[in-house]
This record gives C-alpha cells, sequence and structure tokens, in this order.
C-alpha cells in the first residue's frame, strides 16, 4: 500500500505547527536592577594600574544629578573615571570647571551592556567641580564616578583635559 505524497506533506506541516512556539511566553527582557548596575558600573572601573588610588567615589541616580566639589590638592596627578548606567537615559553631559576653564563631556549610558569607562586627566591644583543636570522624567540609572591620584609617569593621553593640550 503506498501513501500519497500530499497526505505525507500534511502530516508532516501538522506536526511541524506544533513547533512554532505559538503561545508561549517570550523570554523576558533583562531588567535594569541598581545593585546588578553598581557591580557593573564597579568592574569596568576597575584599574589595571597599581598606582591608581582611589581618593573619592560616587554613585548617584541620574535623575538626581551630580554637583560635586573634588578637592585636588598634593603632588600628584588625578583621573576621573566616569560610567553611566542607565536603560532609560542615552547619555549625559559631564562639565568639569576649574577657576576660568570648563570641559564638558558626554557619557554614553549603556544599560545591562558591558561598558568603558571615561577618564579626563588634570594635574594636582584648586578644586575641580563636577556638574551633571539631573535627567528628566523618572529615569532608572546610575552615574557612577571615582577620582583617584596616579603615579605621574602613568598618565596616558593629555595631562590635563580641562585646560587642554
Amino acid at each position: 500500500m503506498r501513501i500519497p505524497k500530499l497526505l505525507v506533506l500534511l502530516a508532516v506541516a501538522t506536526a511541524l505547527a506544533g513547533c512554532t512556539g505559538q503561545g508561549e511566553d517570550p523570554a523576558p527582557e533583562a531588567v535594569w536592577e541598581p545593585d546588578d548596575a553598581l557591580q557593573r558600573a564597579q568592574a569596568a572601573l576597575k584599574d589595571d594600574h597599581a598606582s591608581a588610588q582611589r581618593v573619592r567615589f560616587g554613585s548617584p541616580h541620574v535623575g538626581s544629578g551630580v554637583n560635586e566639589k573634588l578637592e585636588t590638592s598634593g603632588d600628584k596627578p588625578y583621573r576621573l573615571d566616569l560610567v553611566c548606567d542607565s536603560t532609560d537615559v542615552r547619555k549625559v553631559t559631564v562639565s568639569l570647571t576649574r577657576e576660568a576653564s570648563k570641559k564638558q563631556v558626554d557619557v554614553t549610558c549603556a544599560g545591562t551592556a558591558r561598558k568603558l569607562p571615561v577618564r579626563i586627566n588634570f594635574p594636582a591644583g584648586p578644586p575641580v567641580t563636577m556638574t551633571v543636570a539631573p535627567a528628566s522624567g523618572d529615569p532608572m540609572g546610575l552615574i557612577v564616578w571615582e577620582l583617584k591620584t596616579l603615579d605621574p609617569t602613568k598618565v596616558q593621553g593629555c595631562a590635563d583635559e580641562i585646560v587642554g593640550c
């Protein structure tokens, strides 16, 4: 007895129709959690230079913004490392002011993805004021930053990014 090709094709199509995944719940999207965000940011800020010494640290919410006066006295140069972790905000603009000099830097916000820190060098001297305007609405996200001193021989790139090179 021979089975007609049409009947075989119909049986295969019916069997495959049950494998389409219709009716199943889709995989849940990654949910932003503050504790996870802080851990991701701290991992991104981890420094390979043994000479780098953390002086200050902060992790305000993007909705709060930042207004910090950073004391930068002494004889070692400084570096400010910044990471933004948010799924609601695309970027934050960080303003650094020292006396009459001002520098603005955009920091891209990444949600649950790995991120690279923005690093800004400047020499010891008068205090530096760091500001970030609060994000509007009620966004989830953190701006994580560290102020570090460096061995003068380990400064990479421009030594004073506030004034410019």
